[in-house]
């Protein structure tokens, strides 16, 4: 009989998304002041972390993809795929500094937990 562990299909596109601690997109967003209306910060970044991952070409790859894979997505903290509008939206009109800031909160996340983590060797 398999264990447990081999009975659970998760993604890298899912680990990589769950590294990020939960609090830590909304407390940045309330940070950034961004509002809500058709994507929620979350989706937004779940959103450009699958477009950098799959070396997406556009809106439409992405927003087509992550519907076509919606059952998955929402198995990444309640996920909802973005439609192609409200991602240009959000795109064009939020802070990207957010998302800088994000990845250097992770860096030292990571670095905190595994000290060698992004050094040259």
């Amino acid at each position: 009989m398999p264990t447990k562990s081999t009975l659970i299909n998760h993604s890298i596109f899912r680990q990589l998304c769950e590294v990020i601690p939960p609090y830590q997109v909304a407390k940045l967003a309330n940070k950034y002041e961004i509002r809500s209306r058709s994507i929620t910060p979350w989706n937004h970044v779940v959103s450009m972390i699958y477009a950098q991952f799959t070396h997406a070409i556009g809106l439409n790859d992405v927003c087509d993809a992550l519907h076509a894979n919606r059952s998955e997505l929402y198995l990444i903290r309640g996920a909802k795929p973005p439609s192609r509008n409200g991602l240009s939206t959000a795109n064009r009109t939020r802070d990207p500094a957010m998302a800088e800031e994000l990845f250097w909160t992770m860096l030292k996340h990571l670095q905190s937990q595994q000290v060698d983590f992004g050094s040259s060797r």
